[in-house]
């Protein structure tokens, strides 16, 4: 994808962004902020007048003077009140999240009415809603599930900012592709590469367009970071992530799984905590405590078959050696990092495998909840493995061609079958 740039002084709209503002302005107003100025002090479009086709076409020809996100707003559309509105549906609503989240309703939408919702933020945002409805309905389910975890525990988090977070986490994705956020598939190479920028795009844009403070740009920037390293885009880990990224972070995870018909916040305290070192434990235990206080059931009639199971196992077991037999003294830096990261990340999910302690029981001896944790064990690891086949075939990118035909076995080990 093209580089985005949000500097003032020498700025080029992102064709993406812009073929969303149109859209939006199809449904919503958008005008011009501010007089719209290429760097040679040409005006190309006068403040007050409307977004069009016209203006399209300019500025995809030309360098902006200052970025078109900071020269345009939203009239309509994601307004405080409407915000407001979305989230008192939300949390009348029956999602087990929604339940458990009613203990802290009033602060929520006391803190709601004192965010402040910054001209781009309002931009982003009511695009999201003429394009993709259902990211705003995520955003404010995020912006409220960040804002009840932050009072849930002791964190050096601010609730104001961990809502604001919540609810601006994903305004990034305006700059990617449609194709390849629609979600129905898992992401190809192209299409990861594409989609793992948005954090940073969202970053970069809040900090030079807007007036929030740096901790929320960063931590916006690492929602889908995971204190392993295993995340993006940075790989960051421990320390290296923020206290509100790790949050955010956190409720990315929990959003992710949030929409399922069964048990969906039990199954989000499992996919926080069943592999070791990705997120701290208090954040599997909040959830954990969201879900008992909402009172969801466990399914009774999950059953897992075993050759799936064992499927795993194998492939487990078999990426593992293969990663013993390519390590080498010699070859590039980059090469013994791709090795190591797979021998590292391969035994985090061997742990994971391991911790369950159910795998060797016969069917028969496994109680409902035993069923229920293999069925999540069985596609939280099969998601790990994917990942981790993508990431080395992403750092692989970098090496010698016959230094990348020699690590093809590791991703080729990882690929495990559909159930």
């Amino acid at each position: 994808m093209q580089a985005v740039n949000f500097s003032p002084g020498d700025s080029q709209a992102d064709p993406d962004f812009l073929a969303a503002i149109m859209r939006a302005s199809e449904t919503y107003s958008i005008v011009a902020s501010q007089d719209i100025v290429d760097v040679r002090g040409l005006k190309l479009w006068a403040k007050g007048l409307p977004v069009s086709a016209a203006l399209q076409q300019r500025l995809l020809e030309r360098k902006l003077l200052n970025p078109i996100e900071a020269c345009l707003m939203a009239e309509d559309g994601v307004t405080p009140f409407y915000l407001m509105e979305l989230l008192k549906k939300f949390l009348d609503s029956d999602h087990s999240m929604a339940h458990a989240l009613r203990p802290w309703g009033t602060v929520l939408e006391k803190q709601l009415k004192q965010i402040p919702l910054h001209s781009v933020a309002q931009l982003l945002l009511t695009t999201a809603l003429a394009t993709r409805p259902g990211a705003i309905e995520h955003a404010v389910q995020a912006m409220a599930l960040a804002g009840g975890m932050a009072q849930a525990q002791s964190l050096p988090v601010d609730v104001r900012l961990a809502m604001l977070g919540g609810l601006l986490h994903d305004i990034g994705e305006a700059y990617i592709q449609p194709q390849y956020l629609d979600g129905q598939e898992p992401l190809d190479l192209m299409g990861h590469q594409h989609l793992m920028v948005h954090p940073r795009i969202a970053q970069l844009l809040l900090d030079a367009t807007t007036d929030y403070p740096a901790t929320l740009c960063r931590a916006v920037g690492e929602h889908h970071e995971r204190a392993n390293g295993s995340g993006y885009p940075a790989r960051l880990q421990g320390e290296d992530i923020s206290p509100l990224g790790m949050l955010l972070a956190a409720v990315e995870t929990t959003m992710g799984v949030s929409q399922s018909p069964t048990a969906p916040l039990f199954r989000a305290s499992f996919a926080l905590r069943v592999v070791p070192g990705e997120f701290p434990s208090r954040y599997s235990s909040v959830v954990f405590n969201m879900a008992r206080d909402a009172k969801e059931k466990i399914p009774t009639n999950i059953r897992v078959p075993s050759d799936a199971l064992q499927h795993i196992n194998a492939t487990l077991e078999k990426a593992r050696l293969t990663t013993l037999a390519l390590q080498s003294p010699t070859g590039s830096k980059e090469r013994a990092a791709i090795v190591l990261l797979a021998e590292d990340r391969l035994a985090r999910l061997r742990m994971a495998w391991n911790a369950l302690g159910v795998w060797g029981l016969a069917p028969d001896q496994l109680t409902p909840q035993d069923h229920f944790e293999m069925d999540l064990a069985w596609g939280e690891l099969r998601l790990r493995l994917f990942e981790l086949q993508r990431e080395c075939m992403l750092l692989a990118e970098s090496l010698s061609e016959p230094e990348k035909a020699e690590l093809t076995p590791i991703w080729a080990d990882l690929k495990v079958q559909p159930a």
